[in-house]
């Protein structure tokens, strides 16, 4: 009966053991953050069915429309999507959890003052066509105005993919994915300027933008 009680007592010490490092683990050393606002836009060069899936759906927190296993839309050559019971989405929207931290080694410092002139300029570079600049800028100078000084980053499609990969179905020609990450700093710091890659939209292409909030 002893001996029995003392392996109750130490099963119970090593998951209490388990827990804490699971705890230090996910909220100290690797912290999981929330990406806000991805959306994706899908423009087919004619009207076609697409499926989307990500490679680990677990790390979503809220889709719209509802993510069950996939979204399956009706996507129209303008990017009008429809669901299976004729709803109309302009964009796929979701946020997840990422446990990528970025260290600002390069980026960019930005100011209140001229935001909205550098989000215009380097999100022009990065690809993102009219609407989807305007619907960009909206959600995110609100916050950069409200930094007053920020340190910048934008993390593009390589590293997107490796994260939490998006699968189109049919696979787009061409697939632009951005994330913003935004810190608040109290003064104007040097940083090395990052070298923002060019993206060229041929055939299907797919784009998404989001960021993130230090």
């Amino acid at each position: 009966m002893k001996k029995n009680k003392i392996k109750k007592y130490k099963n119970i010490l090593m998951i209490c053991i388990f827990v804490d490092i699971w705890i230090i683990l996910t909220y100290f050393i690797y912290p999981r953050i929330k990406a806000d606002k991805p959306v994706l836009y899908l423009y087919p060069k004619t009207e076609m069915n697409v499926e989307v899936k990500f490679a680990k759906p677990e790390l979503l927190t809220t889709t719209y429309p509802k993510y069950i296993n996939s979204w399956n839309v009706k996507v129209l050559p303008n990017g009008d999507m429809y669901d299976q019971n004729g709803k109309y989405y302009y964009a796929l929207y979701w946020e997840e959890l990422s446990l990528n931290k970025y260290n600002f080694n390069e980026g960019f410092y930005v100011e209140k003052d001229n935001a909205i002139e550098f989000l215009e300029e380097k999100l022009s570079i990065l690809g993102l066509n009219d609407k989807e600049r305007n619907e960009f800028i909206m959600y995110w100078l609100p916050i950069l105005e409200q930094n007053k000084k920020s340190l910048v980053y934008f993390e593009t499609t390589e590293s997107l993919q490796k994260e939490n990969e998006l699968i189109i179905n049919p696979k787009p020609d061409s697939l632009l994915r951005i994330r913003m990450y935004v810190k608040k700093v109290n003064h104007k710091i040097e940083i090395k300027e990052q070298e923002l890659p060019h993206f060229e939209r041929e055939g299907f292409t797919a784009v998404e933008w989001g960021g993130i909030i230090y």
